[in-house]
């Protein structure tokens, strides 16, 4: 039995010891394969660290590069700097403002007729205030444009001239401004063939507005921040203020910061600027020789009569039409979608501007449906994404029936539209007192 045990133990247990120093090895090898994985995996993921933050870097670095308003030498920045230096004048760069003046300012609030909107102007528009070259640019510009169009538009009337200024508009303010400015490049409602993008966008820059980059960063902002202090152009601030007398307010206008110290001209690049820099760098560079260009050929093509309507007249009626949308449209008018600011749907405005103020046709008086007259602007700004501001059948929309045309031809795709549910939750319900005038 002894040998028996002895054999036993030589022949059993020597198996059993190389079997645990397999199973021992095995279990080295494991976990030195789990460790290297894990040393892989964690070098791995800083290495995608790494090339974020660098991504990141660079990114912040091209924001940087794309100011909001040019400072090139065909800017209007430059020329406006250009003008006051011809005239020898020295004036202030803006000024900060002292911000328990710009919260309790010495002026009284009054209430907009026609509008529950309260409203307080913030600074004096003419007199005992600053002035940066900025602001005397604007100011001789737009006082000679309204000049020549005053005088000079009854002198050289004519029915072709009138057809060459309202031809004008169409091209520049509805192709212009509301189909590629507003709703392509600002809001990214559609999306068209580049050579396309890039004639709508050209045809923007012909309304005197600013060149791409300038126009969508000023919109997007005014999304962010509709109607708070942030905003460049409220009613809140005065009925003059919003239309045109924050264009001559540099100073002002550098306190528009939200509350975290951002101001719009922080804004990343927009997109169509990261994907044709080439283009709109171009653009920009050599935004206002466009201007004096088109001023020459209004000139050649039909001398004094289509210089003063094809250029003066048609730029000023499509800035005027523009600075409505943020002046009566945040006053004046209803609302039919929850958008959290003082936006307003206003027929008269959507008549002048292809559906951007909204306009539509009261149709009880054709088929006795009773519904409210349809403006588009409320619903702009309850479905800002939406390449359609008129969002009900009966709503004409002159800029959307454009992109819809472009669709079904098959130049433009990605043509974005709240969906009925989007619709209905944000539908604001009618009160007791529409619904007892029905």
């Amino acid at each position: 039995m002894l040998n028996s045990c002895k054999l036993q133990s030589r022949n059993g247990s020597k198996p059993i010891v190389k079997q645990a120093s397999f199973l021992t090895h095995a279990n080295i090898l494991l976990r030195c394969h789990r460790q290297a994985a894990s040393r892989l995996g964690r070098c791995a993921c800083i290495r995608a660290k790494l090339e974020q933050a660098e991504v990141a870097t660079q990114k912040t670095k091209d924001e940087v590069v794309v100011e909001r308003v040019s400072s090139t030498g065909g800017s209007r920045k430059a020329f406006a700097k250009a003008f006051t230096a011809i005239l020898g004048l020295k004036l202030a760069k803006p000024e900060d403002l002292d911000p328990e003046t710009l919260l309790n300012p010495p002026f009284p609030r009054y209430q907009v007729p026609g509008s529950d909107l309260a409203v307080q102007k913030l600074r004096p528009y003419f007199f005992n205030r600053t002035y940066t070259d900025t602001d005397v640019g604007y100011l001789a510009f737009f006082a000679a444009m309204h000049l020549v169009a005053v005088i000079g538009g009854p002198l050289t009337f004519s029915w072709e001239a009138l057809e060459v200024c309202l031809a004008g508009y169409v091209l520049t303010g509805m192709l212009g401004i509301s189909v590629s400015y507003h709703r392509q490049l600002s809001h990214k409602s559609f999306r068209c063939v580049k050579p396309l993008e890039y004639f709508l966008a050209y045809c923007g820059a012909l309304a005197f507005e600013g060149d791409p980059v300038e126009w969508s960063k000023m919109h997007r902002w005014h999304h962010m921040h509709s109607d708070t202090t942030a905003d460049r152009h409220s009613p809140r601030d005065g009925v003059w203020h919003s239309h045109m007398g924050w264009l001559f307010d540099e100073s002002l206008n550098s306190t528009r910061r939200d509350a975290n110290g951002n101001m719009k001209d922080s804004l990343s690049p927009p997109w169509f600027y990261k994907e044709s820099p080439e283009f709109y760098s171009w653009l920009r560079a050599t935004y206002m020789y466009h201007q004096i260009g088109q001023a020459a050929f209004f000139f050649a093509l039909g001398g004094v009569p289509y210089l003063v309507w094809g250029f003066v007249i048609r730029v000023l009626l499509t800035m005027h039409m523009t600075w409505l949308v943020n002046s009566a449209v945040h006053i004046w008018g209803e609302q039919r979608y929850v958008s959290n600011d003082n936006s307003r749907n206003n027929w008269i405005v959507g008549l002048l501007v292809f559906g951007d103020g909204g306009f539509g046709v009261k149709l009880r008086i054709i088929c006795q449906c009773r519904q409210h007259i349809p403006r588009h602007h409320n619903n702009h700004h309850a479905f800002e994404y939406s390449a359609a501001h008129g969002l009900e059948w009966w709503e004409i929309d002159m800029s959307y029936y454009f992109i819809r045309g472009l669709e079904l031809l098959g130049l433009a795709w990605d043509v974005r539209r709240p969906s009925p549910s989007q619709l209905v939750a944000k539908r604001i319900p009618p009160s007791p007192s529409a619904g007892a005038s029905r």
